[in-house]
């Protein structure tokens, strides 16, 4: 069992958050999938820690839903059901327009300045690379995008429940599937949220984050194979 090998080397904090940092990323980036099994003496094996250390982070783990403790047994990565990744798209949708109002109120001019050179980044690798090259330049730009477009809203407690929705999605590969087929989309809705954001417009920038997620969700669930799962699943 190995996990994430290139990771930086975070032990100059505590051993848990270091064995809980590096399994949380083993699970959202697929190195360890639903259904995998393991004892807490393995994990203790892998890094090199008494049980103790590995047993904390495993209950950290468990504590924000990535695993379950099946006694005798180990402990088991998690799924999630469509239904339920459904209703974290419903949550997200909440959170971030949510988000993208106080933003509206609270950007500051650097960070307006910020946004406008990433949207004209964007643009620019639209129209000079094609295929995978394209998404993987367009993935760090869109984040960074998110990022400064969320964190504008000036309150942590939002921006953390933000977050965390978002990295159910990168577990699942949400935005892997939903992006190539919108690539042009996306960006013509940050484009329209940053003139939002200029004229300081919560309602407009509301308006048009919920319609980009809306959008985004109607993707997914035609392409993700859950569609008649979810046939009658009423997204708010």
């Amino acid at each position: 069992m190995s996990f994430l090998k290139q990771v930086p080397d975070l032990r100059v904090q505590p051993m848990r958050e270091v064995i809980y940092e590096h399994l949380r990323k083993a699970i959202v980036y697929g190195e360890l999938q639903a259904d995998t099994t393991f004892t807490d003496q393995e994990i203790a094996d892998e890094f090199n820690v008494s049980r103790t250390p590995a047993r904390e982070a495993l209950q950290k783990l468990e504590s924000n839903g990535y695993i379950e403790r099946v006694p005798m047994k180990g402990n088991r990565v998690l799924g999630i059901s469509p239904y339920e990744l459904a209703h974290s798209f419903a949550i997200r949708k909440a959170l971030e327009t949510l988000a993208v109002k106080y933003s509206a109120r609270r950007i500051s001019d650097a960070e307006l300045s910020k946004l406008s050179k990433i949207l004209d980044q964007l643009d620019h690798i639209r129209d000079t690379l094609t295929g995978e090259k394209l998404l993987e330049a367009l993935f760090p730009l869109i984040k960074s995008f998110n990022e400064t477009a969320f964190e504008a809203c000036r309150s942590a407690r939002i921006i953390e429940n933000v977050w965390a929705q978002r990295e159910v999605f990168d577990r699942y590969r949400v935005m892997r599937l939903v992006l190539p087929r919108r690539i042009e989309k996306s960006i013509q809705r940050r484009r329209d949220l940053y003139n939002a954001f200029m004229a300081h417009d919560p309602e407009r920038a509301s308006a048009i984050w919920a319609e980009h997620l809306d959008e985004s969700f109607v993707i997914w669930k035609e392409h993700s194979g859950f569609a008649e799962q979810l046939k009658d699943f009423q997204f708010f």
